[in-house]
């Protein structure tokens, strides 16, 4: 059930009733103390930073209780099968967790519809943002400022839980927490712990499941393209309010694109937003694959020989293997004055060539990937600045916080 698809008195209505039930309702319920809840973006995907916190917990700390919240039947019906810990929402079930729960971990900011504000009102929230990066986010948002602009609109949206204040906010290194989330959040904690899906980012064979919710199909076919001395390009563009891509907005032309690839041992992945009008032409050409638009991606970018980046934060976990990665900034003006505003360190991050249009793009995979990479150097250097820990434990540093803090007390 999404309430956010009805209307604006219908959910106004069932957040008042929210208020006036379930938020007294959380004083009379007692907490258990060593009670966690987690749960994904978009009502309870099963992918990014909540996916491996999930898996970590699943695997090596098997004597937490805790439980994976989701209002999608589909991730709930896949799960259950390997999994007793899923909760659908809504259910009796998933109420009395909630209500119980000390801890809730997040990684959006969708967590808080349909009433899972006030069910979770005097629980501990620990938000593992999806991502840092080079847009100004939440409270440094420039159109998120203008929204709150007004004593009125600041009530609806503290009414409604759109301004929270965060009990942990995690983040990977010093110099993402100053310029990126302090800006952006209000916390209070901010923990330089890194990011549960980098995990398998620095170690692919962590976790048992890892492959769950993800494109197996394709990550296979990429991993036999590999052993036969074909490289693969991944492109993950970020999301445009205003919509858009580098194919739909007519930068990229598929079939010259598939003929470059042939020509010169690549394959090119896509994997773009769920856009219905892509799924029918998946097929069409020998060296483009289309990367399940919904499924989780963080498992293939081991088998990822390089990456076409634009705005995304997506980048910043690649940039990990320390492998090339080309930028195609075709829109940036429209993007920083429609779209979202940009910090004025994205253009220090950029490690790599920049193009506007196809024929320079390709020109820059053809110097780059076949001669010597002369970004290695700076790549390695945005990577200690952005990371503290560069391991496979973050999971683990992430854990240990909430056990300390909370889970204890």
């Amino acid at each position: 059930m999404n309430l956010n698809k009805h209307s604006k008195p219908v959910i106004f209505f069932t957040t008042l009733l929210g208020w006036i039930f379930l938020v007294p309702i959380s004083y009379l319920i007692p907490k258990k103390k060593n009670l966690m809840v987690l749960m994904g973006a978009k009502d309870g995907f099963f992918n990014d930073n909540v996916k491996f916190f999930f898996l970590y917990l699943a695997e090596e700390k098997p004597d937490q209780e805790f439980y994976l919240l989701t209002a999608n039947r589909d991730v709930f019906n896949e799960l259950n099968q390997k999994y007793d810990n899923i909760l659908y929402y809504p259910s009796c079930k998933a109420y009395w967790i909630m209500l119980r729960s000390k801890v809730f971990v997040v990684d959006n900011f969708s967590w808080m519809d349909n009433c899972r504000f006030q069910l979770f009102w005097r629980a501990k929230i620990v938000q593992i943002w999806h991502g840092i990066g080079f847009k100004k986010i939440q409270r440094s948002n420039k159109f998120f400022i203008q929204e709150t602009s007004s004593l009125y609109r600041r009530f609806i949206l503290n009414f409604v839980g759109k301004l929270p204040k965060y009990q942990a906010l995690i983040s990977t290194g010093k110099f993402f927490t100053e310029k990126f989330f302090k800006p952006a959040f209000i916390s209070d904690h901010f923990i330089d712990t890194g990011y549960p899906r980098n995990d398998i980012i620095v170690n692919p064979k962590k976790y048992e499941n890892a492959l769950l919710n993800s494109d197996v199909e394709t990550i296979q076919k990429v991993a036999e393209m590999r052993k036969n001395g074909i490289k693969s390009v991944l492109y993950a563009p970020t999301f445009r309010d205003t919509g858009g891509d580098g194919i739909s907005d007519g930068i990229l032309d598929l079939k010259s694109l598939n003929k470059f690839a042939l020509q010169n041992d690549l394959v090119f992945v896509f994997k773009l937003h769920p856009l219905p009008q892509y799924q029918s032409i998946s097929d069409n050409f020998e060296r483009i694959l289309w990367y399940d638009n919904v499924k989780d991606v963080y498992p293939f970018l081991s088998e990822t020989d390089a990456m076409i980046s634009d705005y995304s934060s997506i980048y910043m976990d690649f940039i990990l293997l320390n492998r090339p990665i080309f930028f195609l900034l075709y829109d940036r003006e429209k993007y920083e004055t429609k779209d979202r505003e940009l910090h004025t360190f994205f253009n220090d991050f950029i490690v790599g060539p920049i193009s506007t249009n196809q024929q320079k793009l390709q020109k820059d995979l053809m110097e780059n990937l076949s001669n010597k990479d002369s970004f290695e150097g700076k790549r390695e250097e945005i990577i200690q600045k952005s990371y503290d820990n560069i391991d496979d434990k973050a999971s683990e540093r992430i854990f240990n916080f909430i056990q300390e803090h909370y889970l204890r007390q």
